[in-house]
């Protein structure tokens, strides 16, 4: 299955996976669709475990090229509402970094 060997291929774990892999040559372009399935994750900010997932943010990153194709990411992004620190934050994603 290629969602497998894209997810793996991305260097993600669990709840992070590819759900589908869209090869678009006319482009030369591969899309690949990612989804974090979790009701509840860490809080990005405070660090303290088990919050809620308040709601999903679609947004997309361009990745490094596989072979010679283009490669973008999308995915519906979590938001924790943390009840320690009060606030609202996006979960960090696996294959992103700062700057």
């Amino acid at each position: 299955m290629q969602e497998q060997l894209f997810t793996q291929a991305l260097g993600l774990t669990p709840p992070w996976a590819v759900d589908s892999v869209s090869f678009r040559p006319d482009e030369g372009a591969i899309h690949f669709e990612v989804s974090c399935d979790t009701a509840r994750l860490a809080c990005p900010v405070c660090g303290a475990a088990d919050q809620p997932v308040h709601d999903r943010v679609e947004r997309t990153w361009q990745h490094l090229h596989f072979f010679q194709f283009k490669a973008f990411i999308h995915c519906r992004v979590p938001r924790v509402a943390c009840r320690e620190c009060g606030k609202t934050s996006q979960a960090p994603v696996p294959w992103a970094a700062k700057g």
